[in-house]
């Protein structure tokens, strides 16, 4: 299939945990269409001729209209699968569920109708609906009447998807908890982190060990998504579908399989009555809320100790052909997991704090949009500084160029640093220092002269941004995005002048 022909799909979160696997598993079969608040590097996708990435936050609607214009000139896309969403295991109030669940997913439900999708997939969850009832199973007609924050968020994005199924299919597929090899689930982190460790927590368990919940494998789940963008043409308008396998894995089984293969055997477990482990879950709490470091138990989750989310899916695996690979349950990708601890540990703690404290906020995308809207007023104060009659010896170079050409040349800086802060990739303004550095040695500028102008461009910008409203509050990002984006560069520039100025043996040590 050529790459003209290829399925377009526009993804929002593909900067998250499924999106980025999606993406890395069907880049050769499908051009992506990717929106996200960190940037392609950050993430560590790497650059592919499918793949474009748009930095975008869904629930500013500016920015999801700009790469939506694009895409509909295009002639649109053919899959939109909404992935952005906020979560907090906190589970308490948080504006962030209303900002970006509910008017984020509002914003894309109304943008993509110009589109003309094939389909529309909504990422939900199986919590939208309460545990059931002891010996029964969550199914897809199940009750959506969970009523936590975000449940409740979820639940609304559901029926908007019900709703804009009118104008295109709209297919909502509800996940158990997801997982990789890696782990990267908070909860399942959580455990086997103090399970395997000398903590005197590391072999209670709340309750008789029951409090099970159903677990897909990243691999399993991605490949159910394709398959719903394969079987589109025969799918309904809209429907409700369930990422997961019928069985839920409890803790109990969770710490039998991984202290087995910690330690060689497995340890006994201590099960602590409901009572004590609420009171204490309470009282660690409420300790860490008076010294401002609360632990990962809260009290909500005690309401869960013991119970079990069996599903249904069966409608699910008969609708798609599709079923969780064996191979891939918790039972048998434990070991995985435990290998990938045991081998690498720095990195296993790295990826699953990453996938744990999540921060919703991006303060480098607002900082970038305020550069874009100083950018005039920043421009002309440092042009002004430049050719300012008494500046005549600090920037003599800089004042006999052609005032369009320096305007130009200023301009091309300034789009590099926003480009720097806006993706968080310094080594471009970077390597563009170095760059201009070589081409100033030979006109014969001073190394004063070409510092003192990005020297210039940092102190015109900070000064700026620390006075600008929608920004200010962004103190030390600031410092962070700019100062430290232009050190870097002016680094490059002495470092270019210092191997043009030296001698060949030192240029040859240097290059080494």
């Amino acid at each position: 299939m050529s790459e003209r022909t290829l399925p377009k799909i526009i993804i929002t979160g593909a900067s998250g945990f499924v999106g980025r696997n999606f993406i890395e598993t069907f880049k050769e079969e499908f051009n992506f269409v990717a929106i996200a608040r960190r940037s392609q590097q950050e993430v560590g996708i790497p650059r592919h001729k499918h793949i474009r990435w748009f930095l975008a936050d869904v629930a500013d609607r500016e920015s999801v209209q700009e790469v939506i214009k694009e895409i509909e000139a295009e002639g649109g896309a053919d899959y939109f699968i909404h992935l952005a969403a906020f979560f907090d295991f906190a589970n308490e109030p948080n504006d962030e569920y209303e900002r970006t669940n509910i008017t984020g997913s509002k914003i894309i439900f109304e943008e993509a109708a110009c589109l003309g999708l094939k389909r529309f997939i909504f990422a939900s969850s199986l919590v939208v609906s309460e545990f059931p009832k002891a010996g029964e199973r969550l199914t897809e007609q199940s009750s959506l009447d969970a009523n936590f924050p975000y449940a409740v968020t979820k639940i609304a994005g559901e029926n908007m998807a019900k709703e804009w199924s009118a104008k295109y299919p709209c297919t909502v597929v509800r996940f158990a908890a997801v997982f990789s090899d890696w782990c990267e689930y908070g909860p399942l982190y959580k455990f086997l982190d103090t399970w395997s460790s000398k903590s005197w927590k590391a072999n209670i368990l709340g309750g008789k060990g029951k409090s099970a919940v159903p677990y897909i494998h990243i691999a399993c789940l991605v490949r159910m998504l394709n398959a719903i963008l394969v079987k589109s043409d025969t799918l309904k308008p809209f429907d409700v579908l369930i990422a997961s396998p019928d069985e839920s894995t409890s803790h109990q089984q969770l710490f039998d399989l991984s202290t087995r293969y910690v330690f060689g055997e497995k340890k006994r477990a201590i099960h602590m009555p409901v009572l004590f482990s609420r009171l204490g879950v309470w009282m660690f709490d409420a300790f860490g809320k008076i010294i401002g470091k609360r632990p990962f138990e809260r009290p909500w989750m005690m309401k869960y100790i013991d119970e079990r989310m069996d599903v249904d899916a069966s409608y699910t695996r008969k609708v798609l052909n599709w079923d969780v690979v064996h191979r891939f349950t918790p039972e048998r990708r434990i070991v995985h997991v435990i290998e990938h601890m045991k081998t690498y540990t720095a990195e296993w703690h790295q990826k699953n704090a990453l996938a744990l404290y999540k921060s919703p906020d991006r303060p480098n995308l607002h900082i970038s949009d305020a550069l874009s809207a100083q950018e005039e007023l920043i421009l002309s104060t440092l042009q002004s500084l430049i050719m300012k009659g008494d500046n005549q010896e600090r920037f003599a170079s800089y004042q006999k160029m052609d005032s369009e050409k320096l305007a130009w040349y200023l301009g091309i800086l300034f789009n590099l640093l926003k480009v720097s802060v806006r993706t968080g990739d310094r080594l471009s303004l970077a390597n563009y220092a170095r760059f201009i550095a070589s081409i100033r040695i030979h006109e014969g500028f001073k190394l004063e002269e070409v510092v003192d102008v990005f020297q210039s461009l940092s102190d015109i910008v900070v000064e700026n941004l620390q006075t600008y409203t929608p920004v200010k509050h962004l103190g030390q990002s600031i410092h962070d995005d700019i100062d430290l984006t232009i050190q870097m560069a002016i680094d490059e520039v002495e470092d270019a002048y210092d191997i043009a100025q030296a001698p060949a043996s030192y240029v040859r040590f240097h290059n080494r």
